[in-house]
């Protein structure tokens, strides 16, 4: 390849990088934005002058602010739940007699969300799940049905091959109290904080999680007396 050819291989790189730079800008910008004041009171706008790009690039970039929205639950959703299906998938595969332990598993879904809490993105994505999770509109019910309903029927079905004694109705119905438990876990509020008068602290995840884990898997387990 000649000097003019790498040159242009040079310049093309450079703008790819751009591009990419401005995108991720948007993200984190529509990201903010969403957490602090929700989906209806974001605009296109006001992810414009936070991300300090013309509106005309997000419109480029994202189409529409309901794609912004999605895409923002795509990614943060499958970087979450790709390392659940690696941890489900090793506790298995290391298992004795190839079934696992339920705090094993109940380890592997509980600690990928509360550790995503340690990044800024993790703290601002806990407050769009929250909404998201509790919302019955078709747009919420559609996001959570395609980017979360695959793994939780992963976890159900691990959960039903750890605890054959209960009822699948049961686990369904501490699948979902679980979940809840976890989302609201995620976001960091400073309320237990306030609680314990600073004796406790939801920034320490590791105290989160053992608690989580011990909580969750009692309650699974205590749903067999019913």
């Amino acid at each position: 390849m000649g000097p003019i050819g790498q040159e242009i291989l040079i310049s093309e790189k450079i703008k790819k990088m751009a591009v990419t730079k401005a995108k991720d800008s948007i993200l984190e910008a529509a990201e903010r934005l969403f957490a602090q004041h929700g989906y209806s009171g974001t605009s296109m706008r006001m992810v414009a002058e936070e991300a300090g790009v013309a509106q005309a690039l997000i419109h480029y970039h994202c189409k529409s602010k309901e794609h912004l929205y999605e895409m923002i639950i795509e990614k943060r959703s499958t970087m979450i739940n790709q390392i659940r299906r690696q941890e489900l998938k090793r506790c298995f595969d290391e298992a004795e007699g190839g079934v696992p332990s339920l705090e094993e598993i109940m380890q592997s879904f509980v600690r990928p969300a509360i550790e995503s809490g340690r990044y800024s993105w993790g703290r601002d994505f806990s407050q769009i799940l929250a909404k998201l999770a509790v919302s019955d509109e078709t747009r919420s019910r559609e996001l959570v049905h395609k980017y979360y309903d695959p793994i939780a029927r992963e976890f159900i079905d691990a959960f039903k091959k750890v605890l054959p004694d209960l009822s699948h109705s049961e686990v369904y119905w501490g699948y979902l109290i679980t979940t809840s438990a976890v989302v609201s876990s995620m976001a960091r509020t400073g309320r237990i904080n306030r609680l314990s008068d600073g004796s406790l602290d939801d920034g320490n995840n590791e105290q989160m999680i053992v608690r989580l884990v011990q909580y969750a898997v009692n309650g699974m387990r205590g749903l067999t007396t019913l």
